[in-house]
């Protein structure tokens, strides 16, 4: 449940940041490689599922999953999401527009299509993105201080690990709301193995619940959240308007996020270690969970920042920068192709389609994951040569401004015409 995307309209003006488009492009990769690898599934499943296959090259798809991809790439699209807020509320206030009504109705329209797509695949982060959207709009005019203040706290899952710590003192429990993990597990496994059509709209609209208690038992929807306020603390200081004024920036956090990474990693080879040599059961004694799940938290944060940072200063280099450019047409479509891409996983894997569910290993998960991005990328290029958005952008656009917006570029409407 990874899948998070900061929808802005992909050609607001001319002079767009390409950076922001290439990174949001990377993010979906990283989106469809998690959810690819273990058949697109939205919910928890039975523990010997994800045991299913131990051939090498499955271990090399898992252990990537887990080391790189794993809680780094929702929080990319989290922070690009903050970040462009901030963009789009300075729109509006330059077209002497109101922010809250306007904003406010984008945001509606947003959550219609993440209500629809949670019908379809219970993973959609709109409805999780839509809620907290509406909660930043009212704290847009927070100080910068009190914005990297709290976005830290809530990048590094404080309050959670607080609540956690409370909750073993008290409960003996790790997890804050109890959930039957083995029970839901068997249930998602036979919706996506044998369910209609039906079974599993159904389903997913009864675990909206679930992923709520799953947002809050694992602090995404606090990560979330911080990840907005810290995209637009940058926004406000307008980080990524000149990448190369603010290089030494970029290299500061660069630095401090490596060695960030490399702290956590020792303290988290010590800690299991430890447990080998004292026999401790981390999943069955709540403090040690604990304290492998903060130094998690810091290691995901230390990766999410350096994949941010190191992306935008290869971007100053030219080779890298033609090497990743193909990325940003798929940013500037993001949430066409993030909706392309459930439809996709959900018609390979699922009973409703061609039902591989299980019956492809992880590794050839990754393969296709490969080769659907891309696949994304030769379509989102095509796309963008003769139309100025992606086709639900372009509806999205068109339903918040209430009317029709020009979508075929002038040398599509020339062709037009001479036919």
């Amino acid at each position: 449940m990874t899948a998070s995307a900061p929808f802005i309209d992909p050609l607001q003006k001319m002079d767009r940041i390409i950076t922001l488009d290439v990174l949001r492009g990377f993010a979906l990769f990283g989106i469809l490689y998690a959810h690819m690898i273990f058949w697109y599934a939205a919910g928890p499943l039975p523990q010997e599922t994800y045991q299913l296959y131990k051939d090498p090259g499955s271990g090399i798809a898992i252990g990537t999953y887990m080391i790189l991809i794993l809680s780094k790439f929702f929080a990319i699209f989290s922070f690009l999401f903050g970040l462009s807020f901030y963009i789009q509320i300075q729109g509006l206030i330059k077209r002497h527009e109101p922010v809250i009504t306007r904003f406010g109705w984008r945001l509606a329209i947003l959550g219609a299509i993440g209500l629809v797509h949670h019908a379809f695949w219970r993973a959609d982060i709109l409805s999780i993105y839509v809620p907290l959207g509406f909660l930043l709009l009212f704290l847009r005019n927070l100080s910068n201080k009190a914005l990297l203040i709290i976005g830290a706290l809530l990048v590094l899952n404080i309050p959670t690990k607080l609540a956690e710590l409370i909750s073993i003192i008290v409960r003996d429990k790790l997890m804050l709301l109890d959930f039957d993990q083995k029970a839901a597990g068997a249930e998602y496994y036979a919706i996506a193995s044998q369910g209609s059509w039906g079974d599993m709209v159904k389903h997913n609209i009864n675990a909206m619940a679930d992923k709520y208690v799953y947002q809050i038992n694992s602090g995404r929807l606090l990560i979330t959240f911080g990840f907005f306020l810290l995209g637009m603390l940058a926004g406000r200081m307008q980080w990524f308007e000149n990448i190369a004024s603010h290089i030494s920036f970029f290299r500061t956090v660069l630095k401090k996020s490596s060695l960030l990474l490399v702290i956590s990693l020792v303290l988290g080879i010590a800690l299991g270690i430890t447990a080998f040599l004292l026999k401790i059961d981390m999943e069955k004694t709540p403090v040690a969970g604990w304290f492998g799940g903060f130094i998690l938290e810091f290691f995901n944060l230390g990766l999410t920042l350096i994949y941010i940072t190191g992306i935008s200063l290869l971007m100053l280099k030219p080779k890298w920068e033609n090497w990743l450019t193909p990325l940003a047409a798929v940013g500037k479509m993001a949430l066409t192709s993030y909706l392309m891409q459930t439809i996709i996983g959900v018609f390979i894997f699922f009973n409703v389609g061609l039902g591989l569910f299980t019956k492809t290993s992880p590794a050839m998960n990754a393969l296709l994951c490969c080769v659907i991005f891309g696949l994304q990328i030769l379509f989102c290029r095509w796309w963008l040569q003769y139309f100025h958005y992606g086709p639900v952008e372009w509806l999205w656009r068109s339903a918040t401004d209430f009317k029709w917006q020009p979508l075929y570029k002038q040398n599509m409407d020339s062709k037009l015409r001479n036919n």
